[in-house]
């Protein structure tokens, strides 16, 4: 039996919302397992800082392995100089990052579940693609950018902000264009998950597969 494992984004204190995120949680049914940090430096921008990159790696797996009961691997990503890629791009491409490599091969072949196109700002379900207000973009972006928080209303709402008729939407009806985005999504609207008295969250989840921009860019829906 084969067994499935996600990663969830997670940029710490970087994330938008860290002030008042709770502490990290694993999905239901699944356990954390350990992390993965995505480091994206040239050779030119660490020897200007006097850093040495192997030196760097030595020193970050000797911080954790530390920690009694730790396993680490570290793997050090080589590129041709002068290759017009940014570093951390380089990086997570090489690694086989989800959301960057398997993700782009998983949705070109995917004919079942949801596909989230970032990038292009699209969206398929089992196939065929669907077709979503702004609003609803905006808030579907803003859920799978940003897997594994609970949202509040307030928050969702100001995922919305530059769209038209700003006056018009205020926290209550968030719950409309939910509503509507989990029927656009069907059958896989339960992805959306309601957390009661508190919010909403959308988890990862092996029916939902994510693909273009990095997790955490800004995003023009």
């Amino acid at each position: 039996m084969g067994a499935d494992y996600v990663a969830i984004p997670w940029e710490g204190s970087a994330h938008p919302h860290a002030a008042g995120v709770a502490p990290l949680a694993a999905p239901t049914g699944l356990a954390l397992r350990g992390f993965g940090i995505y480091v994206g430096l040239d050779e030119a921008t660490a020897g200007a800082a006097g850093v040495d990159i192997g030196e760097l790696v030595d020193d970050v797996q000797r911080a954790l392995t530390g920690i009694p009961g730790a396993e680490t691997f570290a793997s050090v990503v080589l590129a041709p100089e002068g290759a017009q890629v940014a570093a951390l791009e380089a990086v997570r491409t090489a690694l086989g990052e989800p959301s960057v490599h398997r993700g782009s091969a998983l949705a070109a072949r995917r004919s079942e579940g949801v596909v989230v196109d970032l990038a292009r700002h699209r969206v398929s379900v089992d196939g065929e693609p669907v077709h979503l207000t702004y609003r609803e973009q905006a808030l579907l972006t803003h859920l799978v950018r940003h897997q594994g928080v609970i949202h509040e209303r307030r928050a969702l709402l100001a995922a919305l902000a530059g769209g038209d008729e700003p006056d018009e939407i205020s926290e209550r009806t968030i719950d409309v264009y939910l509503q509507r985005l989990r029927r656009r999504l069907a059958p896989y609207g339960d992805v959306i998950r309601t957390i009661r008295g508190r919010g909403y969250r959308l988890d990862p989840h092996p029916d939902v597969a994510v693909i273009g921009a990095a997790p955490g860019a800004p995003a023009a829906p």
